[in-house]
C-alpha cells in the first residue's frame, strides 16, 4: 500500500461541494478467513486509528475475466489525507510487518486512485454497489447525459441510495470512468439494474452516449465490514 503517488485533481462538475479520494487496493485472497482476520488486526493499530477517512474491504461478485476477489478502500476528505495516510504508513512499524503478513495470503491485481466527478446521497451507508466502468471519449458530453438521467430515475424511481459518476485518478488504464449504483442487498441491486435497463429514460440516455463511451465490465461490490 505504498505506491500510490499523490496527484492534485480539480472535480469536473460543479455540483460537487469538495474534492474526495478513494484509493482502491484489488486482491485476490487465497484464504478468505485469514485476510479479514489479519486486517481487522492491522486496522486496529494506532496508525489505522489516525487515518483520517473511512475504511472499508469489500468483496467483488462476477468481476468478468479479472482475479480480484476482493478490494480494500480507503476514503479521504481531501488531498492533505491522503498525503498523511501515504506518509504514515512508512512510520508504523506494527503496520508494515501486519501488512507483510496479509501479502502473503493474498495476489495483490490493482491499485488505484479514483474520485467522484458527481454523485447523490451518502454511499457508505450502501450495503451492495452495481457498478459499471466505461471507457468514455467525450467527458464533458457524457456528463451532461448522465448527471440529468441519473436525477430522473432516482426521483422516478424514489431511490434514497447513492449514484454517481467517478473517474480514476492514478493506477487504472483499463477503463476512464465509473458508474456506480447503490443499494441496500443484492436482491434490490439486480431488480433496480433490470428496472434501469428497461425504463424509457434509459433509451433516451443510452442513445444520447452510444457513441461516446463503451462499457468495459459490470460487477457487484458486497460490503463486507468497516472498521
Amino acid at each position: 500500500m505504498k505506491k500510490i503517488i499523490l496527484l492534485l485533481a480539480l472535480v469536473f462538475s460543479a455540483n460537487a461541494a469538495f474534492s474526495q479520494y478513494c484509493a482502491f487496493y484489488e486482491f485476490e485472497a487465497k484464504n478468505p478467513e485469514m485476510v479479514v482476520n489479519t486486517l481487522s488486526k492491522m486496522m486496529s493499530t494506532e496508525w489505522a486509528k489516525n487515518i483520517k477517512g473511512s475504511k472499508t474491504l469489500l468483496q467483488y461478485v462476477f468481476d468478468g475475466d479479472n482475479t480480484d476477489t476482493h478490494v480494500m478502500q480507503f476514503c479521504f476528505p481531501d488531498e492533505a489525507a491522503f498525503q498523511e495516510f501515504l506518509i504514515s504508513f512508512e512510520s508504523s512499524t506494527i503496520a508494515q510487518l501486519l501488512g507483510d503478513k496479509l501479502n502473503a495470503n493474498i495476489n495483490n491485481i490493482s491499485e488505484w486512485l479514483g474520485t467522484p466527478a458527481w454523485y447523490q446521497n451518502d454511499w457508505s451507508k450502501d450495503q451492495v454497489f452495481m457498478v459499471w466502468e466505461l471507457e468514455v471519449s467525450d467527458t464533458q458530453t457524457y456528463a451532461n447525459a448522465f448527471v440529468p438521467f441519473a436525477k430522473k430515475i432516482m426521483k422516478k424511481m424514489n431511490i434514497t441510495n447513492s449514484m454517481g459518476l467517478g473517474y480514476p485518478i492514478l493506477g487504472q488504464d483499463s477503463f476512464s470512468h465509473f458508474v456506480w449504483a447503490g443499494a441496500p442487498d443484492v436482491q434490490t441491486a439486480l431488480k433496480r439494474t433490470k428496472q434501469f435497463y428497461a425504463d424509457p429514460e434509459f433509451a433516451k440516455f443510452s442513445e444520447q452516449v452510444g457513441g461516446i463511451r463503451k462499457i468495459v465490465n459490470t460487477k457487484l461490490m458486497i460490503r463486507v465490514m468497516d472498521f
